[in-house]
């Protein structure tokens, strides 16, 4: 197999296939000028506040973002974001997991001004300065997908009838005494 080489120095190119790492920071705006794609997989470790939520803190978001500048000249980024989160059912506190597919279509802007301009189709970002954390941008997007009280749907441990009924006058019941008393007068 012939390897690529630089036909100046006659020095191989450094070959490393196109790695799945999702970088920490980009320049939005430079990103979206060249056409710049992220996929691979995303650590919840690396997202602080989602982290703190799951009980899955070891998995990851798989990510697929297009950023680009679109018909109108706005920077967007569009894509996808799948994951599983393991969340705590707020009726039992059960373990529940939730899936999450979300379409990311997002338009970067400067200010509130930019973002009410905005075509109704995308959701603004405000770009401050030349970085932007990917991981929080990917954080954002989940806890917007994420329901307000997370709870089982079907089967949850909150309706399940008590495995014992008592009956009123049993001796450990403190209510007993009471019953007893009533039944006297």
């Amino acid at each position: 197999m012939e390897q690529p080489f630089d036909s100046r120095t006659g020095k191989l190119y450094d070959c490393a296939l196109m790695s799945k790492h999702v970088p920490d920071f980009i320049n939005p705006l430079r990103a979206a000028e060249g056409g710049y794609d992220i996929a691979g997989p995303l650590s919840f470790s690396r997202m602080a506040r989602l982290s703190k939520m799951v009980e899955n803190c070891d998995g990851a978001a798989e990510v697929d973002l297009h950023f680009a500048v679109n018909e109108q000249k706005i920077p967007v980024v569009t894509g996808r974001v799948r994951s599983e989160l393991v969340l705590i059912c707020q009726r039992c506190l059960e373990p529940l997991s939730v899936s999450i597919d979300i379409e990311v279509a997002l338009g970067m802007v400067a200010s509130d001004q930019e973002a009410e301009r905005l075509p109704s189709r995308y959701d603004p970002v405000i770009v401050e300065d030349e970085r932007l954390s990917v991981a929080e941008l990917v954080e954002d997007e989940i806890l917007l997908a994420l329901p307000a009280i997370p709870r089982h749907q079907d089967q949850c441990a909150a309706d399940a009838p008590p495995a014992e009924q008592r009956p009123a006058d049993r001796a450990d019941n403190p209510f007993a005494v009471l019953s007893r008393l009533k039944s006297k007068q």
